[in-house]
């Protein structure tokens, strides 16, 4: 099954779409990703310069103070026992601790590390289960407590054999005091570089997708076109091709009809009164064929012609008068309308526009025509109405196409013909049907003063 253009468009249009949106996906989240892993190795790096600053400090309050790095990203620091209540609490820490927030809120690592997002605020609470700080990742949860009981146990025989040991270990006593019986560090820690990228992704994805979709649209319109043009490209060749085929076939059909017509002349001489119907029927069937080649070279020559100054009143009063014996312009219509075409040319448009009211079927007498000009406007409208049977709302796009006819008789090329003399002056033209029945031609032309 073939599928259409447009649909075929659309489909790719919409397969593209989803693979840059998913591109788009893959890199913010690879800017998140990267966001949390540098906020992540903040944390631990804030964690060790501030047990690296506990030196010859009693807390902990003091040593963040002391450090001007610790005290612009820490708001808050805290201690919290087994029983959850502070055991040391110095900023912005809460009063007691509540462990259901690691389960709802945190994302946690291995070593015991919990991970609070808190985006009012634009920090991060970074809390530690203290049982496993110093565990090793293969270590048990419930081999944690004996495992820092063994180092405890060997720093203190360490020291009795080294005294500059011991007073190390006196400088950070505080540290282990504190860590002595607790359950949890919580550390208020302040990435705004993080809470930054984090922001500019939500904002920049929508705005990727809506860039996305309008090139993904601009794309297809000009896959779209560009398909219009080739086919309008290979169109034209093959009117190129057809137009010589025609102008010769037309060439060679003149000379069989004049010989016809000769003969049925010389036929109607020797038979005088009795020279019947049957010839009379050659002779229309004749006409309506030499017709019809004349109209196709009109078809086929130059649409523009000698373009010259034409009154429009003038030409349209005369070709009325000789197809409908009377001027069907209405009397308010203006009279010294110029327009630059090419005369004859238009004046075989607005023979074939009348025709074409005579033969809707309506009353001649309500056939009319008006020339206004436009408000505010240097061109000018021509109107040719008429009360037919009007025309189906299926073929009023096709009434300008090439050899298109709804008549038993008609050959559908007067008004193609027409179409191409009124847009080659630089006008344009177009057929609707009236309120209450009937159709009005109408042509919009530039005037010329």
């Amino acid at each position: 099954m073939k599928i259409a253009p447009r649909t075929s468009s659309w489909i790719a249009a919409f397969l593209g779409w989803v693979l840059l949106s998913a591109l788009t996906i893959f890199v913010i989240w690879g800017l998140r990703d990267r966001a949390r892993l540098i906020r992540d190795n903040d944390n631990e790096r804030i964690l060790n310069a501030l047990f690296t600053s506990l030196r010859g400090f009693d807390d902990f309050g003091s040593a963040i103070e002391a450090n001007p790095v610790l005290a612009e990203r820490i708001a808050g620091f805290a201690i919290y026992g087994k029983d959850l209540s502070p055991v040391y609490r110095w900023g912005q820490s809460p009063q007691s601790f509540d462990e259901k927030i690691l389960d709802e809120t945190a994302s946690r690592d291995r070593f015991g590390r919990y991970t609070i997002p808190d985006r009012h605020g634009r920090r991060v609470k970074f809390v530690i289960h203290t049982e496993r700080m110093f565990a090793p990742p293969s270590l048990p949860f419930n081999d944690a407590d004996s495992r820092v009981r063994e180092r405890t146990q060997q720093r203190n025989n360490n020291s009795q054999r080294n005294p500059q040991r011991q007073n190390n270990d006196r400088e950070v006593s505080p540290f282990f005091n504190a860590l002595a019986g607790s359950a949890y560090f919580y550390i208020d820690i302040s990435h705004p570089a993080y809470w930054r990228t984090n922001t500019a992704t939500a904002i920049l994805f929508p705005f990727c997708e809506l860039i996305l979709l309008a090139l993904v649209f601009y794309i297809r319109h000009l896959y779209l076109r560009n398909r219009e043009y080739r086919d309008r490209i290979e169109a034209q060749k093959n009117f190129v091709v057809l137009g010589t085929a025609a102008s010769t076939l037309a060439h060679e059909i003149k000379n069989p009809l004049l010989s016809i017509r000769l003969q049925t002349g010389i036929l109607q001489k020797m038979n005088g009164e009795n020279s019947g119907e049957e010839i009379s029927r050659i002779n229309e069937e004749v006409d309506r064929i030499s017709a019809l080649v004349y109209r196709v070279n009109d078809f086929l020559r130059d649409a523009a012609g000698n373009r010259i100054k034409v009154n429009v009143y003038d030409m349209l009063a005369e070709v009325s008068q000789r197809i409908c014996g009377r001027n069907i312009i209405g009397v308010d219509s203006i009279r010294d309308a110029v327009i630059l075409a090419d005369a004859d040319r238009f004046r075989s448009v607005f023979e074939n526009l009348i025709r074409n009211a005579l033969e809707a079927g309506g009353p001649p007498e309500e056939i009319g025509a008006s020339i206004r000009a436009n408000a505010g406007r240097s061109d000018i409208t021509i109107s040719i109405v008429d009360r037919g049977k009007g025309i189906g709302e299926a073929d009023l796009k096709r009434v300008f196409d090439p050899f298109f006819t709804s008549k038993s008789t008609g050959t559908g090329i007067g008004l193609s013909i027409s179409k191409r003399f009124v847009e080659a002056a630089g006008g344009s033209i177009e057929l609707k049907n009236r309120d209450g029945g009937g159709v009005e031609a109408r042509i919009i032309m530039g005037s010329e003063e």
